[in-house]
């Protein structure tokens, strides 16, 4: 499976990868992205990562995963894949042994599967997956070891991609790449797939980026999505496995048989009433006028005027436990409609306002802090094919919970003649409604 996403963020344009059907074909489950496979002019056939394997799903949809551990019995071996390989309900998954995964030398059930705790279908962080598979030590293979934090990764880097995804063509067969490390970003790291370099594509999702440290390779990234292309050119995403919260708090407890303590708080509005998430936008062309019972939230400037349109967001955070520290914190919102390029700009509110009553002129024009906090613009924020567009707000988000500033929400703006259309939490759709996801970890007791 791979999906297929529009970054700007890693960089300026990027897609999600998704799982592929046996045999190639559409994408996978993955609302609507595309996951990935290995390509390139220098793309191989391979025959030396035999801990690669493939993943397949009794839905139809197939992914890559590296063998990372064997237990101390012998009998159970530990591959990493991606989160969105091992979706809820748990369907039947079967990992295939081989250099060609239709013509599989050995074959296993899964006999259970972990996804990070944090892990967020909307923006696809923390996309990782420990699958444990019962062989009885049949598996003879000596299993690739992760990489330790830090892990030294510099933009310019060479890795190796693995994995038995579309070329874009129809792919059955395991290959490899050479790749070049594009971007680097707390969570993710992003290999450059363009002018015919190596990458992922289409049934690559969980497959391994590796590179040499003290002469052996380890698994830095797992492949977890593309930029928005069916030919795979753009750019190929990876979640970095020395990234905090992942191979400390995550990847080596579950490998050694324990619970990850890391939980995560996902808050969207659910009814009809505010409740949880609040939002509004402002018109300086309605001054008078409450937006609060509006479909979308305008920001920007609508063509041939010059309105200004803020939207107005927030969240309640109540519902984190007391003493906890805050890991990430993300916002996203569905992006209907672009009259032109621009970058939306994230700012904290510094009052308290009402979704139903709020307007222009009773928001005034200092009732935010100018500093920008993110931007869609930049490495904090990450536009997706899906239509979703996304701000790391982490640190925000621990100043209010540390109390140093009071949690009033977040204020949407943007500075260029254009004018930007996102979806409210009244839309009838709830999977396009605002969210905000905050991974953290407990107090210990």
């Amino acid at each position: 499976m791979m999906r297929s996403r529009a970054l700007t963020a890693l960089v300026t344009i990027a897609l999600g990868l998704s799982c592929s059907p046996p045999g190639g074909g559409a994408p996978g489950q993955g609302r609507g992205v595309a996951r990935a496979s290995i390509l390139g002019a220098a793309a191989r056939a391979d025959s030396t990562h035999d801990a690669v394997i493939a993943i397949v799903s009794d839905r139809g949809s197939m992914c890559s995963g590296t063998v990372v551990r064997r237990s101390a019995d012998g009998n159970t071996f530990y591959a990493l894949t991606a989160a969105h390989c091992c979706p809820e309900g748990h369907p039947a998954l079967t990992v295939r042994i081989g250099a060609d995964y239709t013509e599989p030398s050995l074959m296993f059930p899964v006999a259970s599967a972990v996804r990070h705790p944090c892990y967020n279908s909307f923006s696809d962080d923390y996309d990782f997956c420990v699958v444990a598979v019962e062989d009885g030590g049949a598996f003879n293979v000596t299993p690739i070891p992760l990489a330790s934090a830090p892990d030294q990764l510099a933009v310019g880097d060479p890795m190796t991609l693995v994995g038995y995804g579309s070329t874009p063509a129809l792919n059955t067969i395991r290959r490899r790449v050479a790749a070049r490390l594009l971007e680097l970003a707390p969570l993710t790291i992003a290999a450059d797939q363009t002018s015919g370099l190596g990458g992922i594509c289409f049934g690559d999702s969980g497959g391994p980026a590796l590179v040499i440290r003290q002469g052996v390779e380890v698994v830095v990234g797992v492949a977890s999505f593309v930029a928005p292309t069916s030919l795979c050119n753009v750019v190929g995403v990876h979640g970095r496995v020395a990234s905090p919260g992942v191979r400390d708090e995550f990847l080596d407890k579950v490998l050694a048989g324990e619970k990850s303590t890391l939980q995560s708080r996902f808050i969207q509005r659910q009814g009809l009433n505010p409740g949880s998430a609040r939002d509004t936008y402002l018109a300086s062309d309605e001054p008078d006028r409450a937006h609060g019972a509006s479909v979308d939230l305008l920001v920007g400037t609508p063509p041939g005027t010059d309105a200004i349109r803020r939207a107005l967001l927030r969240f309640d955070l109540s519902g984190l436990p007391a003493g906890a520290t805050v890991l990430t914190a993300r916002v996203g919102l569905h992006d209907e409609s672009r009259t032109g390029p621009g970058t939306i700009e994230v700012h904290r509110v510094t009052k308290d306002w009402d979704e139903a009553s709020e307007t222009w002129a009773s928001f005034g024009d200092n009732s935010f802090d100018p500093v920008v906090i993110a931007s869609s613009g930049s490495a904090t924020a990450i536009v997706l094919s899906s239509d979703q567009i996304w701000f790391d707000v982490t640190g925000l988000v621990e100043d209010w919970y540390a109390g140093k500033f009071p949690d009033h929400g977040i204020l949407l703006s943007e500075r260029e003649r254009a004018q930007t259309q996102l979806l409210s939490s009244e839309i009838g759709r709830t999977g396009e409604r605002p969210w905000m996801q905050v991974c953290y970890r407990p107090r210990s007791p």
